[in-house]
């Protein structure tokens, strides 16, 4: 491949890579060319590119994107794997698809900037993603809000339930003589 060719491809893997903070490493020597198209089209559902490159390539463009902690896992065959809602989505899906495809190997992955081994990254797959982690924290602030207002709210629901039984009973009496 001529320099300018190399150039080219290192800027366009630059500009794809440009917005991630978060990428996994895989080894996809061995897959069969139906298990490939069939893990990229689980990806793509999920807004998730693989990119196949050389790992000269990769190197530089993620050094110029910031993401140089890779370095030490690009070693033999590679491909990138980033994008998407979150690094957690991503994982999961990539962790249920090796469980189909026995020779997809997860090699490590980069969150924000921090590398993280094979088991390290898998773990991620078991942690809650985003969207998840933000609808518990609104629930615990929520909680003790709702908790205080059903406090306020009880007693004089409740006076208010004695005060219609009082009105009642006394609209059953008979009026007395005057």
């Amino acid at each position: 491949m001529s320099k300018r060719i190399k150039n080219l491809v290192a800027k366009e893997l630059e500009k794809r890579l440009g917005r991630s903070e978060s990428l996994v490493v895989v080894d996809y020597i061995g897959i069969s060319a139906n298990d490939a198209n069939k893990l990229r089209a689980g990806l793509r559902q999920k807004q998730v590119r693989m990119t196949v490159v050389p790992n000269s390539q990769a190197k530089r463009a993620l050094k110029t994107v910031g993401i140089s902690t890779a370095d030490s896992l690009l070693t033999g065959t590679n491909a990138l794997v980033y994008g998407g809602d979150s690094i957690v989505d991503l994982v999961k899906e990539l962790v249920n698809s090796k469980k189909e495809i026995e020779k997809l190997v997860i090699k490590g992955s980069v969150v924000e900037g921090q590398l993280l081994d094979a088991s390290a990254t898998e773990a991620l797959a078991k942690m809650p993603n985003k969207r998840e982690l933000k609808a518990q924290i609104v629930g615990q602030v929520l909680g003790p809000g709702r908790k205080l207002a059903g406090q306020i709210a009880g007693p004089g629901s409740n006076i208010a339930g004695i005060i219609k039984a009082v009105i009642e009973k006394r609209e059953k009496e008979t009026p007395a003589a005057a």
